[in-house]
């Protein structure tokens, strides 16, 4: 299912706007514009490389129904080279512990890992949680769920890439008050 979200960003220099990335995340959260988000579904990608447009959602499925019990599955997100992934929780209840460490939770991990014994940048369970901004352009994600619940999330990611030389984007992108651009068509 596609979303329409609105963003906004400045395309003057870094010091020019002060809110514009509040703006773009609660705009994006509000869903106020005319930009199509496509929305990956986990299921049906287990062990895959899925190549992130510049915005859009991650959930169980594309039609954001609940996931199952007893799932075990990674899914690799990538940006291109270069660019970085914030991941926004918007919409979740994903049943666990205080540590999110029985029962259900999302584990975020840093590049592409299959493997169990690799140390996680993020566990994620619960109704709400902060937000996650990538190091690099691969992020691995893992859904798992106990045997006694069921849950959904909804997740919303924007692919950006970090200023690296002076004070401007490249062509074709828009600075946010934080330094980090995106895509010029976010821009509300």
């Amino acid at each position: 299912r596609n979303e329409k979200n609105h963003t906004s960003c400045s395309t003057l220099n870094m010091g020019t706007s002060v809110t514009s990335l509040f703006f773009t995340l609660t705009a994006l959260w509000n869903g106020v514009s005319t930009f199509e988000y496509q929305t990956i579904g986990m299921y049906g990608n287990a062990n895959q490389t899925v190549t992130l447009q510049d915005a859009g959602y991650i959930s169980w499925t594309t039609n954001n129904s609940n996931y199952d019990n007893g799932q075990d599955i990674r899914v690799f997100f990538q940006a291109p080279v270069g660019k970085r992934i914030i991941l926004i929780f918007q919409d979740m209840n994903i049943i666990s512990d205080q540590f999110c460490l029985q029962f259900d939770r999302i584990v975020v991990y840093e590049g592409k890992t299959t493997t169990n014994h690799y140390v996680f940048s993020r566990l994620v369970c619960g109704t709400s949680h902060e937000d996650y901004v990538s190091t690099n352009n691969v992020i691995t994600i893992r859904l798992m769920s106990g045997s006694i619940n069921d849950g959904h999330f909804k997740i919303l990611y924007t692919v950006f890439a970090p200023l690296k030389n002076g004070p401007s984007c490249t062509s074709g992108e828009c600075m946010c008050s934080n330094g980090r651009c995106i895509n010029e068509t976010l821009q509300g």
